[in-house]
């Protein structure tokens, strides 16, 4: 471990501080880059789910909506 300071015990709380704040900038960048990806993965299911689903479900309202206003 590097010497900051002369004073060994000043020294161990300067290098855990300086390590902490990096750990803590680390952790956050991380973890905001992973809930990116994951919202970007949820946001293509979904996508792809509303692409799967969502004409199906148009096809039928408008197949109900015909046979009750056209007859």
């Amino acid at each position: 471990m590097g010497r900051l300071v002369k004073n060994e015990h000043l020294n161990y709380w300067l290098c855990g501080l300086i390590f902490s704040i990096m750990f803590a900038i680390v952790f956050i960048v991380v973890t905001v880059l992973i809930g990116m990806v994951g919202l970007m993965a949820g946001g293509l299911i979904a996508l792809i789910a509303y692409v799967v689903i969502m004409p199906y479900i148009t096809g039928w309202l408008v197949d109900y909506v015909s046979d009750k206003w056209m007859d």
